[in-house]
């Protein structure tokens, strides 16, 4: 399953070149692993626990194209292993232009503590 959010490119996401920064594309992955979480049905402390284990994460991102200020996005977030009571779980995000164009490629793979 293929979850998706819309997001616009703000002033603090961008460096002086007006490019996204990686923390940014972090964040906006929060984001939407927060959104879907809710969709799904996770209390706020469950939803917490995702965030803080996507925090300490190993991530790969990809770049194909650079998104901009003020540029409108969108992000395809893909659970790739059954969310469950697992101590593991990949996911899969990739930012879209408004174009449609594939950005960036983000795999992450959260590890929670026992």
């Amino acid at each position: 399953m293929i979850f998706q959010e819309t997001y616009k490119v703000k002033g603090e996401d961008v460096d002086d070149f007006m490019v996204m920064q990686d923390h940014a594309y972090r964040t906006y992955i929060q984001s939407t692993l927060a959104a879907f979480l809710l969709q799904k049905g996770y209390s706020k402390e469950e939803r917490n626990t995702f965030n803080m284990a996507l925090q300490s994460c190993e991530e790969e991102l990809k770049y194909r194209k650079n998104l901009m200020f003020t540029q409108h996005f969108f992000i395809n977030l893909e659970p790739l292993d059954e969310i469950s009571n697992k101590q593991k779980i990949k996911l899969k995000s990739r930012f879209f232009n408004a174009n449609n164009e594939l950005c960036v490629t983000a795999t992450h793979t959260i590890l929670f503590e026992c």
